[in-house]
């Protein structure tokens, strides 16, 4: 059986090394180490759930990370995938989650014209190939 729990501090280095080199699959001419600062700044920043072994709980099978309820990065381990593994632990990272700088929706909030809360996710697509 599989097991969605938070991720802990022994976990940290897989997580880092597979969102590093899965966002080098998909992003190019950035400077791995500036890639690097922004990955590890967005994990710093993130809830992050990974699925384990119920058996082992040190063997790890993926993870998810989620910013403020919104799920960016979600990572299964080629062995595992085909099992539902992604779709449990996108649901899991969210659940729960306070929406604490206001992702989901902006209907109804006073500071919804404050267009300052979307500039730093337009200047992380723009490092990552990605912003208009």
């Amino acid at each position: 059986m599989i097991r969605i729990r938070p991720a802990r501090e022994t976990d940290a280095a897989y997580v880092a090394a597979t969102a590093l080199k899965q966002a080098g699959r998909f992003v190019r001419q950035v400077d791995r180490d500036e890639l690097a600062l922004v990955v590890r700044a967005m994990l710093s920043n993130s809830r992050i759930v990974v699925a384990c072994s119920e058996a082992d709980e040190d063997t790890l099978l993926g993870w998810a990370a989620a910013i403020g309820g919104a799920p960016w990065f979600c990572f299964v381990a080629r062995d595992a995938r085909g099992n539902g593994i992604g779709a449990r632990l996108r649901l899991e990272v969210v659940r729960g989650s306070d929406d604490s700088i206001g992702v989901r929706s902006a209907r109804g909030r006073e500071d919804a014209g404050d267009d300052s809360r979307a500039r730093g996710a337009r200047e992380l697509l723009g490092l990552w190939g990605a912003g208009s």
